[in-house]
């Protein structure tokens, strides 16, 4: 069940160019948008995972490859092809904020855009100890 994977997000428009080339050179690793079904089922071991980048999605001020936490944070509650166990995200999230600082307004604006403002604050509010600085 546990496997490594790789989530590659690419703009709408290069996302056929980028896995076929990727799938050139890995063939069988590589899926396009999959289901959380079709990772269960065709998903492999340091597989790829190409899905579309959403618009406006937080980006990372340093590092080319970094995913900014505050994205991260927003993605556990939108994407189910994560599949990580709901019973950690509260310390896990707490940690978050407790060690790095956070920007809770681009937070809020990338769960807006994901549609998930409501799942996000309501998880922050109900079952963590983060003080909101922003309101839904």
């Amino acid at each position: 069940m546990a496997r490594n994977l790789i989530f590659l997000e690419v703009e709408k428009d290069g996302c056929d160019f980028v896995f076929s080339a990727l799938a050139e050179k890995f063939p069988g690793r590589v899926l396009l948008k999959p289901k959380t079904q079709e990772i269960l089922h065709y998903g492999t071991d340091d597989g790829i995972i190409i899905d579309r980048l959403v618009t406006e999605a937080p980006k990372s001020d340093g590092e080319r490859y970094q995913v900014p936490l505050e994205k991260l944070i927003v993605d556990l509650f939108a994407n189910k092809c994560l599949m990580l166990s709901k019973g950690d995200y509260p310390s896990a999230i707490e940690m978050m904020f407790s060690k790095y600082r956070l920007d809770q307004v681009t937070m809020l604006r990338y769960a807006r855009r994901r549609n998930k403002v409501k799942d996000v604050l309501g998880f922050l509010r109900d079952k963590t100890t983060i003080e909101l600085l922003v309101q839904g």
